[in-house]
């Protein structure tokens, strides 16, 4: 049993550094001083929609009334077959309103990467921000975007982060995704851009084409992440702005079920990842939670090394806390840390389930069923 412990140990003492490194990453992330105000410039917004007739109207609304010259921006929504109201809510928008907003209708293809190059091609201006349909963005949004992918810049990052609402199972997933912000601004600190969220994103559409667009891998998602990985191997300028008045905010999903066809889509697309810090990381979650419940075996059955076992946990949770402390704070949500221990003693499980079930698991996505 000492070479179990002395493994896990290993483990564990890599984990605690590696996001060390990552907290120490978003910390100094959070403190640089924002870009002063420049001309604006000319921007596409492009928003992929499916079945959102719930959420479509706020966010189109959160883009008329954002602090920026209509005349330097467009919005186009690009309908991927929605079966609800979708398209009509967006014509009675358009009516409504000076901001020019453009409908297209996928027609033979589907899924929200066909519908981003869609958009794409249709697009006017030199720059792209996409988002996502469910989201509200900030009026400050498109100055924030116009100031920052300046320069040498190619792309662009931008915070996003779930409403706050009540119950675990809201607070499981704000817990779950401040991990991912945590990891996404604390690499780009260094450079090192593993992550990013179409949800808040924005890139030169010349260097879009220089990278032959978006990738062709069968996946429902992954648009960002494989586009973030063709810009890394081109050595082209990716820049990340963790400013509060630029935070995208969604919406959580509402059911445990949706829940996890949520994270399993998410985790389906990983067997294609290319970037070896970002595969040092999934592998090291994964693993040190697949020895966080081969502790709690431990500590029940092994009297011996219950007390080096416990100060091992303890050494995890700690680390998992002050990331999470720095991105809860950032994002002004450290309520939902009264959750962080029961959200720390499932989380090992729910790790391990997604992992194994985004290998065999045919989830469903708005009506459409995976292969």
């Amino acid at each position: 049993m000492i070479y179990i412990v002395l493994i896990i140990g290993g483990v564990f003492v890599t984990y605690f550094i590696a996001f060390a490194w990552v907290s120490i990453g978003f910390y100094k992330n959070a403190k640089k001083i924002p870009s002063e105000e420049k001309e604006q410039r000319k921007i596409s917004v492009l928003i992929p929609a499916r079945n959102e007739e719930v959420y479509i109207t706020t966010c189109l609304t959160s883009l008329i009334n954002q602090d920026y010259n209509p005349e330097n921006f467009e919005i186009i929504v690009v309908n991927d077959h929605s079966t609800d109201n979708t398209e009509q809510l967006v014509n009675e928008l358009v009516l409504k309103t000076n901001i020019s907003i453009t409908v297209l209708n996928l027609s033979k293809t589907y899924s929200k990467k066909e519908a981003l190059k869609f958009g794409v091609e249709k697009s006017k201006y030199p720059i792209i921000a996409t988002t996502d349909a469910d989201c509200i963005l900030p009026k400050t949004w498109l100055r924030k975007i116009s100031n920052n992918i300046e320069g040498e810049t190619s792309m662009l990052l931008g915070p996003v982060m779930f409403f706050k609402d009540v119950g675990f199972l809201n607070a499981f997933q704000l817990l779950d995704f401040s991990a991912i912000q945590g990891l996404t601004y604390g690499g780009a600190y260094y450079k090192h851009t593993i992550l990013n969220n179409s949800a808040n994103l924005a890139y030169l559409k010349k260097d879009l084409e220089l990278v032959n667009g978006y990738d062709n891998y069968d996946t429902p998602s992954g648009d960002d992440v494989f586009l973030l990985e063709k810009f890394n191997k081109q050595k082209l300028s990716i820049s990340s702005l963790l400013d509060k008045n630029f935070i995208v905010n969604t919406v959580s999903e509402k059911s445990w079920e949706s829940f996890f066809n949520q994270r399993i889509r998410w985790a389906s697309k990983s067997k294609f990842y290319t970037n070896k810090i970002l595969l040092f990381f999934s592998g090291l979650i994964l693993i040190t939670n697949i020895l966080v419940l081969l502790s709690y075996f431990l500590l029940l059955f092994d009297e011996e090394l219950r007390v080096i076992t416990i100060i091992l946990l303890l050494s995890k949770w700690l680390i998992d806390f002050i990331l999470l402390f720095l991105v809860t704070a950032f994002f002004e949500k450290r309520g939902v840390l009264i959750y962080f221990i029961p959200v720390q003693l499932v989380y090992p499980i729910y790790v391990v389930l997604i992992g194994l079930a985004s290998r065999v698991y045919h989830f469903e996505w708005k009506g459409r069923k995976n292969k």
